[in-house]
């Protein structure tokens, strides 16, 4: 009770405040013993949750309380710490370097063998290698894929899956700004960029489940990305096969204005037109991004963040060819089309966040958002097809090896409109013993969703009858959809997290972090009150072994698609999905043969209960909210990690994971009149194993030549029969298994190649060529399945049969990255 007066008393008294202390500034370069300038190195101030990580360059900004005698920390894996006690005026900007010593010091009582980057169940990413991991999608989300808890079985989609969670349970933050994904992507090809841009990343913490109350109101887990702040110009460009890039950092005003904006071009001609579906792809996506922060005093700072992205997917088809089945029943697909589809996603986001230090303990601010985005989905496609007995060449058009001939054609003229406004106000006061933070936020949801779509099917010798549409009783076919409807929502939520720590003996540690949040929304009319609570044991004075507990509620009120179901009827009154979260783990940093290594363990447990049920198709959420289910999600990942080269981690992930749902009354009468109750089935991200492996390395221990691997295998997942109202009935994918390998060559660099940047006027960092393998090992996975009927022929009695859709085959690109 005391803290909440405590954040009323905050608020109230913020002008008072104003006259109160200054803040001081630290900055400078840390180097290793070569004078090479270090990049990810943590500075921390002793007895505060102050820290910040240096850039590419080396450089760093870190404020600081004034008048106070500090204990700065500069720590990174593998190195000695280095401490430094000193004192900085009011205001003033005080310049520190330190030079960082490898610690090859093996004597027991002194060895400090790194910092370990996981805090509990939330864990900061070492970002770099997104930017190296191009991939199919070339999106920071590749870094995300390889991590354990988390799948993703399609290479050209920056979506992802935790714990057996949907897409849509996944928080986004840039800058402490939610982000918001279209609703309108039906498959990977059509995305575009992601939102977030890996040349302006800072840093980044991760949570696949039990996070605190801080963050927001969703079941699976939380991305929090924070965008830089440059301490010096700089910049960087990158061109490949699939775009370009190119990011500009700027300081200015002594020091108190900085930024940085980053452009983006992405074509995906190249990799789509090894897809089995041929024709003309003309797709585009680009985007621009800004982050700029003004120091008005050292208590008064401004930032900005903005987005402004425009993805076109416009594809002409001409014709398909797929070979599937069995050595015992192979067969072949064959379709030809006409029309053509363009679809077309504009986003634009602003944030301004104004930042207030009263006290050196004490920050608040208030953050003031609004997202608009805009979805165009327009296609008119004939197709026809037939479907054969693979028998050799004359088996296509031949009437006897036919056992499934067929046309359609599919019509879309759909738009949707969604504007959220969000206005936010968050503080943090740090405490002897630890720190107390909370929040309150309003969002306003506007959303615009006209559907007008159908399909004629003429399949198997058979036309479907035309149905009339209800508002003009016109004749359209089965499989029209039409809607005309906007919905407005208020939504207020709130936090309040406490973290304390309680030192025992022989400098043990007990972190303990309880939380609460609540949540109310105008639609719903539900008040959510979500409990949660984190422990942290650190049984060793060097910190490099934990032991941590979380467990909490998670309630994810629905947006607009959970609120729409297959037949466009839309309840807006459906209450939230709710989970339970339970998790174990363990993190220990340790040595071998003087290499730094770490390893990670949780086992989780997810009780789920008044779920939408949905399926899942390609990157494809159809929601019904007719049908609510319960279930569970169980199991343990693992991590182990290494620096093979510095500066560079590896590690392998495993997952094992069971996720079953029960839908309510899903029963059905089977052939023999039997009143059939399913129970449990797979959820359609129940994906039973996962292995991921990122390796970094020098090839013949030369810098300038490096490599690196990624390998994802994941066992299958299930895939849904196109029969209404059943979502028991799921047979299982093929499993995935991907494998791109880089190759880099150093052309110059500022680390190993000193007299050719100094010859350059030390204007250029790093120059590199990358060469890339695509899909290594040229597997054949699929995304989806396309649907089609059959006559009855040898001794199958016809019906439908799934035709794969197959994702990139073997593919090169190369890369050249130039840092300045």
């Amino acid at each position: 009770m005391k803290y909440l007066l405590l954040c009323f008393a905050l608020c109230c008294t913020m002008p008072i405040w104003a006259q109160s202390q200054f803040q001081g500034e630290l900055y400078g370069v840390v180097t290793n013993t070569n004078g090479e300038p270090m990049s990810g190195v943590e500075l921390s101030v002793g007895g505060t949750n102050l820290y910040t990580l240096t850039d590419d360059r080396g450089a760093y900004v870190l404020k600081v309380p004034s008048d106070e005698v500090l204990g700065l920390i500069v720590s990174h894996m593998g190195y000695a710490r280095v401490s430094s006690i000193g004192f900085v005026d009011n205001g003033q900007r005080k310049r520190l370097d330190f030079t960082m010593v490898e610690q090859v010091d093996e004597i027991e009582e002194v060895q400090v063998i790194g910092v370990d980057q996981r805090r509990g169940v939330v864990e900061r990413i070492d970002f770099r290698p997104a930017s190296k991991l191009s991939g199919a999608s070339n999106s920071f989300e590749n870094i995300l894929k390889v991590l354990p808890g988390v799948h993703s079985s399609n290479e050209l989609s920056s979506q992802y899956s935790v714990r057996g969670g949907s897409y849509d349970e996944n928080l986004v933050y840039v800058n402490g700004v939610e982000i918001y994904k279209p609703m309108l992507t039906r498959t990977g090809q059509q995305e575009g960029l992601s939102f977030i841009n890996p040349q302006l990343v800072s840093s980044v913490e991760f949570s696949t489940g039990g996070f605190g109350a801080e963050f927001g109101d969703k079941m699976s887990s939380v991305l929090n990305v924070g965008y830089k702040r440059p301490a010096s110009f700089g910049g960087s460009v990158e061109a490949s096969f699939m775009g370009a890039s190119a990011a500009c950092d700027f300081v200015g005003f002594d020091g108190k204005f900085s930024g940085a904006v980053g452009l983006r071009y992405k074509r995906a001609t190249y990799l789509l037109g090894t897809l089995d579906t041929k024709g003309e792809y003309d797709p585009s996506y680009s985007d621009i991004q800004a982050v700029m922060t003004y120091d008005f005093s050292p208590r008064w700072s401004l930032n900005f963040l903005g987005s402004l992205s425009v993805n076109k997917y416009n594809f002409v088809p001409t014709d398909r060819e797929t070979t599937f089945g069995t050595l015992d029943n192979p067969q072949k697909f064959y379709m030809y089309y006409e029309g053509q589809e363009a679809d077309r996603t504009e986003n634009l986001l602003g944030a301004l966040t104004l930042t207030f230090r009263p006290h050196e303990k004490v920050t608040m601010s208030l953050t003031g958002s609004a997202v608009s985005m805009a979805e165009l989905e327009r296609y008119d496609i004939l197709g026809e097809y037939w479907l054969n007995q693979s028998v050799g060449e004359a088996a296509i058009r031949n009437d006897i090896s036919d056992v499934g001939v067929g046309a359609s054609r599919d019509h879309a003229r759909n738009y949707t409109g969604t504007t959220v406004y969000t206005g936010e106000y968050r503080g943090s006061w740090h405490h002897k013993g630890g720190s107390l933070k909370w929040g309150l936020k309003t969002q306003y949801h506007h959303v615009d969703d006209r559907v007008s779509q159908w399909q004629r099917v003429d399949s198997a010798g058979y036309m479907v009858q035309p149905t009339p549409r209800p508002t003009d009783g016109m004749l359209y076919t089965t499989g029209s959809q039409f809607l005309d409807t906007s919905i407005n929502a208020m939504e207020f939520s709130g936090f309040v997290q406490e973290s304390y720590n309680f030192e025992l003996n022989d400098d043990k540690l007990i972190r303990v972090v309880p939380g609460v949040r609540f949540n109310y929304s105008s639609l719903s009319k539900e008040i959510l009150i979500s409990p949660r609570l984190q422990v942290i044991y650190y049984p060793s004075p060097r910190r490099d072994l934990q032991f941590y507990a979380a467990a909490g509620a998670y309630y994810q009120p629905a947006f607009y698609k959970e609120m729409k179901n297959p037949k466009m009827q839309v309840n807006t009154s459906i209450s939230a999905q709710r989970s339970l979260h339970f998790t174990l783990g363990a993190s220990t940093l340790f040595k071998y043969d003087k290499m730094p290594c770490k390893f990670t363990t949780e086992v989780y447990f997810k009780l789920l209960n008044n779920l939408v049920a949905y399926k899942q198709d390609n990157v494809t959420l159809m929601y019904d909210w007719t049908h609510r289910a319960k279930g569970y999600v169980t199991g343990i990942d693992a991590k182990l990690s290494a620096e093979l080269i510095h500066g560079a981690e590896s590690w392998i992930s495993m997952s094992f994971m069971k996720a079953s749902q029960d839908v309510k009354n899903d029963s059905y009468i089977n052939s023999n009149g039997e009143t059939v109750y399913p129970g449990y089935f797979p959820m359609p991200n129940d994906q039973r194993f996962n292995v991921s492996v990122m390796l970094q390395d020098y090839i013949f221990n030369n810098p300038e030549w490096r490599a690196y691997l990624v390998l994802n295998y994941g066992t299958s997942l299930p895939s849904y029969a196109p029969v209404e109202g059943r979502y028991d009935m799921t047979f299982r994918m093929p499993s995935y298994f991907r494998t791109d390998v880089g190759l880099t060559y150093v052309l110059f660099d500022e680390k190993v190649h000193k007299s050719w940047v100094k010859a350059m006027g030390n204007t250029l960092q790093s120059c590199a060529i990358t060469l890339e393998a695509l899909n290594l090992f040229d597997v054949q996975n699929t995304s989806s399945y396309l649907w089609v009927s059959t006559v009855p022929y040898g001794n199958q009695s016809g019906g439908l049969v799934a035709i794969p859709n197959y994702l990139i085959p073997f593919r090169l690109n190369a890369k050249l990255a130039i840092t300045f």
